[in-house]
């Protein structure tokens, strides 16, 4: 009988008694905590950071028996036995400092009694995780688990006051920690961002931060070598379902939910989301698993409310110190959305340290263009399907007739109220409908003398398209031949297409459609 599917299950113990899968992640874990004793780990949300931290909790308690068959069972671990203070931050109720503090405080009640300790109820949450952390160390050193670290944070960062209060309240109980070195064995904390004024960072002068260590690349999610390993016959069932070739429906899989690298060395493996993965085998369709369970909801209220341009996001160029840390007030969108899951490092620069982000596959790309779409515009999902099917396809046939229909047919659905009187508005909608469906699709493309508004590549030609607003049709043609935009297309031994786009406010739709091939 096939093991069961993880699907949710973030105890380690659930899973191996329960008869589930177990990605063996015990190699890398081994020599995590047998090279440092102080770590911090980035990852977004739905990866497994909590699934990683029951699993050393399971280890520094000593329960080898659960290792049974692993690779760390194999390996020179002397199996010791050690006290264990496990702290998820996102179990706690935290809609006001008071209550989180009061939750904590809980937590280390629950724990302290678990050891037959008592803890002084008057203590603030710092001086409570100080004073049983001491008792705990007089049996042996302690191993200290912090999971979802900034959670409370997270949850309040589009009220910067609420959020400002939190962090002072977690700044507090984490303060404590540095000082209490000599009584501890192991740190780990997980979150999904790095705020760099929490004094988590800048008080554990020690702690090691590996979210962009090569060696720990693969220690959450899964490689294609480990879907074909231990889900062998859950890729059976699902190839015969969807009437395709294990080879096939792996190469789809890696489409829709690979593409994620969490280092800039070159030639290191890509890793699948293992959430989407995990509930494709279950339902054996695709779909956008994770956006619907994995998107914070403080990202959701973030885009919102700061107006972000959408259409710059894919491959943006950044340093590694962009990537590693935001403010509370300071937070440039390409930081917030590779640390949440919906931008990766595509291609790494060894010789530079600059990363070029983009996004990882098919679910992530979908799913946010949708979101945002659907703010925007209001518009059904339904009509939204068909309509950009046939916006891509007027493309590719090079049917400029069907694309004007599509297109004026589109926007005259979008409600009054909605719609903005700025080029940015139509430029984004234009966008988001091609990059849904996988287009090719590059906007304010800089070149030596001037910005293209827009390239498209198709199977066989590429398009230099510009958009004018409540301008005569002929300014957009006039304006790409006479800034030559199309040089840089003319030797790619391509058809190239040169197109130009009117929006009229008061029609509140398209005006004109213009091209001419090269």
């Amino acid at each position: 009988m096939a093991k069961k599917l993880p699907i949710g299950i973030q105890t380690f113990s659930e899973i191996i008694q329960e008869n589930y899968v177990y990605v063996d992640k015990t190699a890398l874990i081994y020599e995590m905590i047998t090279t440092g004793k102080c770590y911090f780990l980035s990852r977004p949300r739905r990866f497994g950071k909590s699934l990683l931290v029951s699993t050393l909790a399971e280890i520094f308690s000593g329960n080898k028996e659960l290792f049974a068959g692993f690779a760390i069972a194999s390996l020179p671990y002397d199996w010791k036995k050690y006290p264990v203070i496990v702290i998820s931050f996102s179990d706690f109720d935290c809609t006001t400092p008071e209550n989180l503090n009061e939750s904590i405080k809980r937590c280390l009640h629950n724990i302290a009694n678990e050891y037959h300790i008592m803890l002084n109820a008057q203590l603030n949450p710092g001086a409570m995780l100080q004073s049983l952390t001491k008792e705990l160390a007089k049996q042996n050193p302690v191993v200290l688990l912090i999971d979802e670290y900034d959670y409370a944070i997270l949850k309040h960062i589009h009220n910067p006051e609420m959020a400002h209060a939190m962090r002072e309240a977690v700044k507090n109980f984490y303060a404590v920690i540095k000082g209490l070195d000599a009584y501890l064995k192991f740190v780990f904390l997980t979150g999904v961002s790095k705020f760099s004024q929490t004094s988590i960072f800048s008080g554990l002068n020690n702690l090691n931060d590996i979210g962009l260590d090569a060696r720990f690349n693969t220690l959450l999610g899964y490689t294609k070598t480990e879907i074909v390993t231990f889900f062998d016959s859950y890729l059976q069932e699902a190839a015969h379902y969807n009437d395709c070739f294990v080879e096939e429906l792996l190469e789809k899989i890696t489409e829709w939910y690979d593409g994620y690298l969490f280092t800039n060395a070159l030639n290191a493996t890509k890793i699948y989301n293992p959430f989407s993965v995990l509930l494709f085998l279950s339902k054996k369709e695709f779909a956008n698993y994770w956006f619907q369970t994995g998107t914070p909801t403080f990202l959701i209220n973030l885009l919102k409310t700061h107006n972000y341009p959408i259409q710059k996001l894919d491959k943006i160029r950044v340093t590694q110190e962009d990537l590693g840390s935001f403010d509370i007030d300071i937070m440039p969108l390409a930081t917030l959305l590779f640390q949440t899951g919906y931008l990766t490092i595509c291609a790494p620069d060894k010789r530079t340290d600059i990363y070029t982000l983009s996004y990882p596959n098919r679910e992530t790309a979908k799913s946010l263009m949708s979101y945002v779409f659907d703010f925007m515009t209001h518009a059904s999902k339904a009509y939204l399907k068909d309509s950009t099917e046939l916006i891509y396809q007027a493309f590719t046939h090079i049917n400029f007739e069907q694309l004007e229909q599509a297109l004026m047919s589109f926007f005259a659905q979008i409600p009054y109220g909605i719609q903005i009187d700025a080029e940015k508005y139509y430029q984004t909608i234009f966008y988001i409908i091609l990059k849904m469906i996988g287009a090719d699709i590059i906007v304010e493309q800089q070149t030596n003398i001037g910005r293209i508004d827009a390239v498209l590549n198709t199977k066989d030609t590429c398009f230099i398209i510009e958009f004018k607003i409540n301008k005569h049709i002929a300014e957009a043609m006039k304006q790409i031949e006479a800034r030559k935009y199309y040089q840089a297309y003319e030797l790619l031994g391509r058809k190239v297409m040169l197109v130009g786009i009117t929006f009229d406010t008061e029609l509140r739709n398209i005006s004109g459609i213009t091209h001419k091939e090269l």
